[in-house]
């Protein structure tokens, strides 16, 4: 099987809490491409990077995004984050450079799409010409590029509100801050549900510090974990949203697949690496996770 996933390849460098400074691959695409691959997916990236990149190629086959030369774009630099960690998983982001935009014309078929812009990469535009060119495939959203805005600084911060098309999609991930915005500040369950019903979502996924809320159809379920003193938070929501992809493709279980999209954040997390190195590698290590998840997930019934 296949999934295609869409958002900007990102250089980031990543300045820890004790100042120590670390360059990594980064963006939804290769953290996405990287677990689909341990869940034996083939993947396509709807990318660009710019030319500045090109010494990094070894480095974005271990992502399994593989480039086509229309890919590269001649004219821009691959899109820059500097990511400023603070304590309680608290970050500051700062756009440094970006490049040029992802069109409908950028994806190929495949069994579902994962759009995830990181800033202004995928247009309102695109996502509504994508999502009635694959209607008939999954569609995962996660709306952090669409929010996001910078200043004069280059300083990343979201929209408070935002009129976001979902017609047609078939799953959405978003945290608390990105329900608020979507739904006119309500947020938690009740935003989760005026989405769903709103645009007729299959699937609803939000997260907290210590917690994953899903909810399917009249049921919400919710995963709970313990914090884990990890040094790099950076594209967990990516790892689930990818993690619960592959896992639904693969089964067409919704609960099982949220445990091994929770399972593929804590495996993550378990391993104290940076950047892209901490995405699990061992499907065994997401499973035993998923089992554990699997029997002590809650649920109740709602409207």
């Amino acid at each position: 099987m296949k999934v295609c996933i869409a958002s900007h390849v990102a250089l980031d460098e990543i300045i820890a809490l004790d100042g120590e400074k670390t360059q990594s691959l980064g963006g939804p695409v290769c953290y996405g491409s990287r677990l689909a691959k341990t869940f034996s997916f083939d993947t396509f990236a709807a990318t660009k990077v710019g030319n500045d990149i090109v010494d990094k190629s070894q480095l974005l086959r271990d992502c399994n995004i593989f480039l086509r030369e229309n890919q590269i774009d001649k004219l821009n630099p691959t899109t820059k984050f500097r990511l400023v960690l603070n304590k309680d998983t608290e970050r500051q982001l700062f756009l440094l450079s970006s490049c040029s935009e992802i069109n409908a014309s950028d994806f190929e078929d495949s069994d579902a799409y994962l759009l995830s812009p990181i800033f202004e990469e995928i247009s309102q535009n695109t996502l509504r010409k994508v999502v009635d060119n694959y209607r008939d495939s999954f569609i995962m959203i996660d709306p952090q590029g669409f929010l996001r805005y910078k200043n004069n600084e280059g300083l990343i911060s979201n929209r408070k509100s935002m009129d976001l098309d979902l017609n047609g999609v078939t799953a959405i991930k978003a945290d608390p801050e990105e329900l608020s915005a979507l739904t006119g500040g309500t947020t938690s369950i009740e935003g989760m549900l005026m989405l769903r019903d709103k645009f007729n979502l299959q699937f609803v996924i939000s997260t907290g510090s210590n917690s994953i809320i899903f909810l399917h159809k009249n049921i919400v379920y919710t995963i709970k974990f313990k914090k884990i003193d990890s040094p790099d938070h950076t594209g967990l929501g990516d790892i689930l949203a990818t993690g619960f992809t592959c896992a639904y493709l693969k089964e067409r279980d919704p609960l099982w697949a949220i445990c091994f999209g929770a399972g593929s954040v804590i495996s993550s997390l378990e391993s104290k690496k940076k950047g892209v190195q901490k995405v699990p590698e061992r499907m065994n290590l997401i499973e035993r996770f998923a089992s554990y998840f699997y029997n002590t997930i809650k649920f109740k019934v709602v409207d």
